[in-house]
């Protein structure tokens, strides 16, 4: 299918044009239609089939250039081919109307065709059909009687009005020069679009690549810094993130990369803090073959070479010494980095985008980190809001989360009331990514199961307790059934109101499957008639004791703990092995 577009004024053109791509060799496609019946068409056959090119003339090939994001090449009439046509009108009339869409010569040019021609020419500019058909009924009253321009429908109207019509020719060698123009230009389109697809590939296969976009980013209350940041994404200049760790800022490097005009480049990201500072220097700039020892044979490419025509995204640049801090500068000032141990200057182009989790103007009033680096990286600056800061998005975080952890483990998870209210109104220090490690947390303890019980939640989720208990709902709970101060105190032959575990706040399970065949063992009529003293104190601290009292009686029978305790094996096991871990967090 042609990959170029011909829009056509007359009939006679069409042909012309098919008669030298014939003899040029050049696909292309014809439509012969004007203003806007030209750009409907057009727009439907760009649609349908791959494009790189349109050609067309006048008022059209304006509307086209407003409406079709293809590049345009002009196939408008010389001077020469307009002075034939006044010529021609000539002959026919002396009350003589022109038409043409506005530019910026045409009053010249009519002056000096008036000048050559010795008679008055009058001037109807027009750039849609409407504008056309008034602009035909003006020179009507003016008394026109032949009319130039306006292609195949000015000579309908002209026709109409009774008036004469002459069409303004392209000439032969203003046809072949616009087609060779246009195949130059779709054959240049096409290899970029190849050579974009190959580096996409070779990045794709290094793993040089942006994922996320910023249709990823979540929150009503950001939507002022994602209106900045899309600003930011269409240019080229450095951009300097801050933020709280957790806010998201490689996300949104990434979404910056991946709607700007170097989004078909690598995306390459390097935490300044990670890698040590006796190696950051060669990851950044390479190194040559025998330049130290251990140096892989034939070198290495550094990090500015490997993204080259991308990004690089430099984070924690805080951290970065102050000789690493001039060795960059450098490269941001020339555009050049020479690798470890070479002599050959290499020229990049890459769009830095640098990221801190602190105030790098403290810094640099510290004496910490460069003013003059500084201020090269601060052309644009983007400050991400802490998660304690808009509040108002947890909730469709929560959402979007969620969705996403149901997409990976198959399932989605059920939150309780308690749960959900918790994660509202928590202060979240770690921010998004650990609002996203807790609801995972959460996904794979509770599986597809019900949701979990208010003590599991405590002890699963010691940041959430304050927010999941408060006192007055712990002494309700633990109250003492023999009214002693400081003990609360139950027996196991005084069977509670409720099993134990929900007098508890444990989470009841099904019976079902609570002890093997294997496990045929009576329990002592002693373990069942002696008494279990616990010190007050949280309700995870007393769920532990109770735990560790009852094991001790059935002598680490975990069978006759869990009939006991009314639990399945599996929360016993849970609980277990969470009990070192809460019982040293709560030290």
């Amino acid at each position: 299918m042609s990959q170029i577009i011909v829009t056509s004024a007359y009939p006679e053109l069409s042909i012309l044009v098919k008669e030298l791509a014939q003899e040029l060799d050049i696909d292309l496609n014809v439509i012969e239609a004007v203003l806007e019946e030209a750009v409907a068409e057009v727009s439907q056959f760009v649609e349908k089939n791959k494009s790189e090119v349109i050609i067309s003339r006048g008022a059209t090939a304006e509307l086209l250039r407003q409406t079709i994001p293809l590049p345009l090449v002009s196939l408008a009439a010389s001077e020469f081919d307009i002075f034939q046509a006044l010529t021609k009108a000539l002959t026919i009339s002396r009350q003589i109307g022109y038409l043409n869409h506005p530019s910026l010569t045409d009053q010249e040019f009519i002056s000096q065709a008036q000048a050559i021609l010795g008679q008055e020419i009058k001037y109807y500019p027009y750039r849609t059909m409407h504008e056309l058909s008034l602009q035909m009924e003006k020179a009507h009253y003016d008394g026109c009687e032949v009319v130039v321009g306006g292609g195949h429908w000015g000579l309908r109207l002209a026709d109409a009005f009774g008036m004469a019509g002459l069409l303004i020719y392209s000439s032969r060698s203003t046809v072949a020069g616009a087609l060779v123009q246009a195949n130059e230009l779709a054959e240049l389109r096409v290899g970029m679009k190849r050579e974009e697809e190959h580096q996409r590939k070779v990045s794709a296969a290094k793993g040089l690549v942006s994922h996320y976009t910023f249709r990823d980013l979540v929150g009503p209350a950001l939507k002022d810094t994602i209106s900045k940041a899309e600003r930011f994404s269409q240019v080229e200049a450095t951009v300097l993130i801050w933020g709280e760790s957790g806010t998201g800022k490689e996300l949104f490097a990434q979404s910056i990369h991946s709607n700007g005009p170097k989004r078909n480049g690598p995306f390459v990201a390097l935490n300044c803090v990670a890698v040590p500072e006796s190696l950051l220097e060669s990851e950044l700039f390479g190194y040559q073959e025998g330049a130290f020892t251990g140096a892989k044979k034939g070198g290495k490419r550094g990090l500015f070479e490997l993204a080259h025509g991308g990004t690089l995204f430099l984070d924690e640049i805080g951290k970065m010494s102050l000789n690493l801090q001039a060795w960059l500068l450098r490269v941001l000032q020339t555009k050049e980095v020479r690798r470890l141990g070479g002599d050959r200057v290499i020229p990049v182009d890459a769009r830095i985008i640098a990221a801190s989790n602190e105030d790098l103007q403290a810094a640099v009033d510290a004496g910490q980190f460069r003013s003059d680096l500084y201020y090269r990286l601060n052309v644009l600056n983007l400050y991400l809001p802490s998660l304690r800061q808009r509040q108002q998005d947890i909730p469709e975080l929560i959402e979007y989360i969620s969705v996403k952890l149901a997409a990976k483990l198959g399932y989605s998870p059920a939150l309780s009331k308690e749960f959900a209210k918790a994660l509202k109104l928590y202060d979240w220090p770690g921010n998004v990514r650990q609002l996203e490690n807790v609801l995972e947390r959460y996904a794979v303890l509770v599986g597809e199961g019900k949701p979990l019980e208010l003590s599991e939640l405590i002890i699963s989720f010691p940041e959430l307790r304050d927010l999941l208990v408060n006192s007055e709902q712990v002494a309700e709970i633990l109250q003492s059934p023999r009214g002693q101060p400081n003990l609360a105190i139950c027996s196991l032959t005084d069977p509670p109101s409720k099993p134990i575990n929900e007098e508890l706040g444990f989470q009841t399970s099904d019976q079902t499957g609570l002890i093997g065949e294997y496990d045929t063992e009576q329990i002592p009529d002693r373990v069942v008639e002696e008494e279990i003293i616990i010190r007050l104190g949280t309700l995870a601290d007393m769920e532990l004791q109770l735990i560790d009292a009852v094991m001790h009686r059935c002598r680490g029978n975990k069978s006759n703990v869990v009939r006991l305790l009314n639990i399945s094996r599996t929360t016993l096991w849970k609980k277990l092995s969470l009990k070192l871990k809460f019982v040293g967090s709560d030290r």
